[in-house]
């Protein structure tokens, strides 16, 4: 392994290095600029932060800050460290990827259960509420793969539970569908505002809001069709102890 001189050598290489650099090389590049400490001391003489020394490395040797934080390595594996660097440096939080429908970089790490690299993007500005093609938030991906914690997390950070994707199903009922009884548990008990009736004209999309009574009567039924039984009795469970 490089000593701290070796990663400072393989740093400079590659912001020296002609033409672009790739996605890979952008991750190595993060990856050897933390790792060098070249900026280690530097804050009390020049009264900026490493952190904020490092990101301007990174952002003046590369364009693919965006694509090497959305790439397919550092979506299935991602690294959290050089993550922050790169979304320092100034890649984009909204970014789309080339998976589940484009999805926003946060709904793929909702889905795939990263929990580390939600709570980073949420705390970088990534919006809660970032749909893929088809009208999935991150919470339905999380409530659909059954990651609890990482619902809780996007509820706490204000998600919206009552976003319906173009389906016209929100996360409760995407909960539902897999059986997922301690998230819909979790969904059942935030705050979906005003219970308004459904309009049978409203087109399905980004927008479109599903009432708590209604998600909860569609999550019961979609539970019920595959099975789920166990929800269904979770769900009259919830009803008895609010009447």
């Amino acid at each position: 392994m490089p000593n701290m001189s070796g990663h400072a050598l393989l740093a400079f290489m590659f912001s020296r290095q002609e033409g672009k650099l790739n996605r890979q090389q952008t991750m190595e590049l993060g990856h050897h600029i933390l790792k060098a400490h070249i900026f280690k001391g530097l804050s009390k003489k020049t009264g900026v932060s490493s952190s904020v020394l490092q990101a301007m490395w990174v952002n003046c040797s590369t364009d693919s800050l965006s694509a090497a934080l959305g790439s397919l390595r550092n979506l299935y594996t991602p690294n959290i460290k050089v993550s922050r660097l790169l979304m320092l440096g100034g890649a984009c939080v909204t970014w789309c990827t080339e998976v589940i429908g484009h999805a926003p970089i946060l709904a793929v790490h909702a889905h795939l259960g990263h929990v580390e690299m939600v709570a980073l993007l949420l705390e970088m500005g990534a919006p809660v509420d970032g749909t893929t093609g088809s009208g999935m938030t991150p919470l339905c991906l999380a409530a659909a793969a059954g990651h609890a914690d990482i619902v809780s997390l996007l509820c706490k950070k204000g998600a919206k539970v009552g976003l319906a994707d173009k389906s016209g199903q929100c996360a409760l009922v995407h909960a539902g569908l897999k059986g997922h009884a301690e998230i819909i548990g979790t969904l059942l008990g935030q705050d979906w505002g005003a219970d308004l009736p459904a309009d049978p004209q409203q087109p399905n999309g980004n927008d479109t809001a599903t009432g708590k009574t209604q998600a909860a009567q569609q999550a019961v039924t979609a539970a019920a069709s595959v099975g789920h039984m166990q929800v269904r009795r979770r769900s009259k469970k919830n009803k008895k102890i609010k009447r």
